[in-house]
């Protein structure tokens, strides 16, 4: 599965779903935390693959989740790109 792909079957999962599926990467997501990323998920850009990620972005999800959760979800994201 690309990211691509796994970023649109977070979009449709409910948040028991996509709760169990960040558990399965090593990520520990409360309900509250996934309800507040999603809407995020429209903001990620195919671009960004080539471009990085906006800090404005991080900021973003640093608000969320705090700064350890969003190192270790970079983290998770980079180890996948390299895939």
């Amino acid at each position: 599965m690309d990211l691509i792909q796994l970023l649109n079957e977070v979009k449709m999962k409910s948040d028991e779903e996509a709760q169990a599926l960040a558990a399965q990467y090593g990520m520990d997501f409360s309900k509250q935390e996934i309800r507040a990323l999603r809407p995020l998920l429209n903001e990620i850009s195919f671009h960004w693959l080539f471009s990085g990620i906006p800090d404005a972005f991080i900021q973003k999800v640093k608000n969320i989740i705090g700064a350890e959760k969003t190192n270790r979800l970079l983290k998770e994201y980079y180890d996948f790109k390299k895939r």
